[in-house]
């Protein structure tokens, strides 16, 4: 089975306690919370999977660097101590991140552009694509400087290209499909 696969089915477990609590908000932060205390040091994430480290050494720096977690999330994370699944931490609050969205009505939006968007330009479009999608917005600029002009909007499996250069080349597949006679 792929990490993934094992990932979402954690994510969706402790989604659904979440949202029956009343904690979806909170859950997320605190995935948030340690995924980039993980980040930040390094140290702690290969303590942590090391196998040569006792399991209950592992919960008892779980419970001291984390004191202020939901018995949620900290059982969560003894979970994956005690399977030594551990290294799925960070796909597991990817997971539910989506799944917290969903339940909110929030999509994620990656604007790719010519030049940066201003915050003016993400708040219009988000309007705009909000308004045809149903969906609150939360959107990511990516600048690609290959890109001549127009932008692509992608949300979820959808794509939404208004690119200059995809212009062009539908111009130029127009143009050269086109008999004269």
């Amino acid at each position: 089975m792929s990490r993934t696969v094992i990932a979402r089915r954690y994510a969706i477990a402790l989604f659904e306690l979440a949202r029956e609590k009343g904690e979806l908000d909170r859950v997320e932060q605190e995935l948030d919370q340690v995924v980039e205390t993980l980040q930040r040091v390094p140290e702690l994430k290969e303590w942590l999977t090391a196998p040569a480290v006792d399991v209950e050494r592992k919960k008892a720096l779980i419970a001291e660097r984390f004191q202020g977690l939901s018995a949620w999330t900290k059982n969560l994370l003894f979970l994956l101590l005690d399977r030594g699944r551990q290294g799925l931490i960070s796909r597991i609050a990817e997971e539910y991140k989506h799944l917290a969205d969903e339940a909110r009505g929030v999509a994620e939006a990656v604007v790719t552009s010519a030049l940066p968007l201003t915050e003016k330009e993400k708040e219009e479009l988000a309007a705009v694509f909000e308004a045809r999608l149903g969906k609150k917005l939360r959107v990511t600029n990516v600048v690609d400087s290959d890109l001549l002009g127009g932008l692509i909007v992608r949300v979820g499996d959808r794509l939404y290209d208004g690119s200059l250069r995809t212009k062009l080349i539908r111009f130029r597949q127009k143009l050269t499909g086109t008999q004269v006679g």
